[in-house]
């Protein structure tokens, strides 16, 4: 069905072809008029005209472009050059009410510009080559009127009105167009595959190329006539010696929503859409959009910010876009992720895919990194300097160096193989998160700005927290301080015992607090070595427990124990 569909649009997008336009001269009194084309948007709360206008010269006070214009004063929309280069859009509904834009020195004689008038029931607007010029609050409708759609001309009872120039594909819809719709159909030809063909009310291509008949595309027949000595030219506007340029995007769901969004060609699932209409997006959100191919999305030349969260991509190719500084590419199955190229970006959002590596040496302008949830066996993160947030929880890791990352302030790496952690350059740390690790010693004494300490599920036989800050520290501040399943671990170096006992509960049962803790709480002994005795503080050999003993092996060394039941 799609190769069909391709098919039957190949006239329009992709091959060049003669194109018309029609020139008016005010001398000679050429217009064009159509039978009754201000009836089909009677009674509609909303329309928009377009025309591509060339205006020569404005002999008088007023130059009719297109519209109509009724002599009671009511029922009426037009546009038209007003004392030299000004426009004027105007509607005036069944009530009477008229509402008006002047947009002075707008129009650029003996070159060719796209206007378009809407109204959605709230507002009128006007705009110039895709940009809003102005906007007005209006209100009403247009009721039923026999007058006649003119292009070239407006009437005023017994006057008419005349331009000099030319004028090409003339459009009358009735829906308001948005600014992206306007943006990327100026130049897109309409057929009955494009989303809003029924919307259109009249359509003159102005391509007839002969004769005295100007006809309208849609199904209401509102053929023109020529009148005067209006001439048919070939076009010059993007309709005739320009192509515009198409950017392949195969994936349907993609596809369908840049069309969706205004950034497509205006004809579903062809695999195209226009380049200009993507080539000058900054932000883009398809997040959520059942999406497996972002082929296409290398045309964003200027794109900042990509959120593709939570589609099916396998591979994602964002070299070409070197303006991104921000990127989520959360919840999809990558396998790997080229950022080579991507030396802006500040926020990376890689989470929940199956990475095996990651480069991140050419980042030096990252801030915030979340790779977690991936395969990742190694990572780093030496050339990020500028890291604020690292969170890699969930990986392969054996080791971690975040020696060089002084600016960090969060650090999540739980759920890693780690055996080892140095924090002491990380001054700056306000959290850390390590738990399910191997760890068997933990210092962060260096670290004084630590609201948050969570070590569970590791080895630990050593942890030393005298920071001089553990106030910052407590229940309160989740997840706060947490050292449960350390079965290895029994004291914990602290500023202030009592704080401690007080506000760090989420403990084991031997862990206790102290300002001072022995070099090891507990050892672990090579096997060759064989207890001889166990004595109290006295050197009286004994069996108690709770209170601090010294054990005494048979290689002469001894150690100093508490044992707690």
């Amino acid at each position: 069905m799609r190769k069909i569909l391709l098919l039957l649009c190949i006239p329009f997008i992709g091959l060049a072809q003669t194109d018309y336009e029609l020139e008016f001269n005010s001398a000679t009194q050429d217009y064009v008029q159509m039978s009754n084309a201000s009836s089909v948007i009677a009674n509609k709360i909303a329309f928009s005209m377009s025309a591509w206008v060339y205006p020569q010269a404005n002999p008088s006070a007023h130059s009719g472009i297109m519209g109509f214009r009724n002599n009671t004063d009511a029922d009426f929309y037009l546009l038209q050059l007003q004392n030299s280069n000004n426009v004027e859009a105007r509607f005036r509904g069944s009530s009477g009410l008229n509402y008006d834009i002047v947009a002075t020195n707008l129009l650029d004689f003996n070159q060719w510009q796209h206007l378009a008038f809407t109204y959605d029931g709230s507002y009128i607007r006007l705009y110039k080559d895709g940009a809003l010029v102005d906007s007005s609050a209006a209100t009403g409708i247009i009721g039923q009127n026999t007058l006649p759609l003119q292009l070239g001309k407006l009437d005023w009872g017994t006057t008419g009105f005349y331009m000099t120039g030319r004028l090409d594909e003339i459009r009358l819809w009735d829906v308001a167009l948005s600014y992206a719709e306007i943006n990327n159909w100026m130049c897109t030809p309409i057929d009955l595959t494009h989303p809003n063909y029924n919307n259109l009310m009249g359509y003159w291509r102005l391509n007839d190329g002969q004769g005295t008949i100007a006809v309208d595309q849609t199904a209401n027949g509102n053929n023109g006539t020529l009148m005067g000595g209006t001439q048919w030219q070939i076009s010059t506007t993007c309709f005739g010696s320009t192509t515009p340029s198409l950017t392949y995007v195969p994936d349907d769901n993609f596809e369908a929503y840049l069309e969706a969004n205004g950034m497509g060609d205006g004809i579903a699932l062809n695999d195209n859409v226009f380049t200009s209409a993507i080539d000058t997006v900054a932000y883009l959100d398809v997040s959520n959009q059942n999406i497996s191919d972002l082929t296409g999305f290398e045309a964003f030349a200027v794109l900042s910010y990509l959120n593709c969260e939570g589609n099916q991509l396998s591979i994602l190719d964002v070299s070409q876009n070197i303006a991104m500084i921000y990127l989520n590419c959360e919840d999809n199955q990558l396998t790997s992720l080229d950022l080579i190229n991507n030396t802006a970006i500040i926020q990376l959002k890689c989470q929940n895919n199956q990475l095996t590596s990651l480069d991140l040496s050419q980042n030096s302008s990252l801030t915030t990194l979340n790779c977690r949830s991936n395969q990742l066996t190694s990572l780093d993160v030496s050339q990020n300097s500028a890291l604020t947030s690292l969170t890699c929880r969930t990986n392969q890791l054996t080791s971690l160096d975040v020696s060089q990352n002084s600016a960090l302030t969060s650090l999540g790496c739980s759920s890693n193989q780690l055996t080892s952690l140095d924090v002491s350059q990380n001054s700056a740390l306000t959290s850390l998160d390590c738990p399910n690790n191997q760890l068997t010693s933990l210092d962060v004494s260096q670290n004084s700005a630590l609201t948050s300490l969570v070590c569970q599920n590791n080895q630990l036989t050593s942890l030393d927290v005298r920071n001089g800050n553990n106030i910052n520290i407590d229940h309160l501040s989740y997840p706060g301080f947490k050292t449960e399943n350390n079965p290895n671990l029994t004291c914990i170096d602290v500023d202030d015992v009592n704080y401690s006992t007080t506000n760090w509960t989420d403990i084991d049962p031997q862990h206790y607090f102290s300002t001072n803790c022995p070099p090891s709480a507990i050892q672990e002994y090579p096997t060759t070595k064989e207890l001889l005795k166990v004595t109290d503080l006295l050197g009286r050999e004994t069996k108690q427990t709770n209170q601090p003993l010294f054990y005494i092996y048979d290689d002469g060394t001894v150690e100093k124990q508490i044992i707690i039941e």
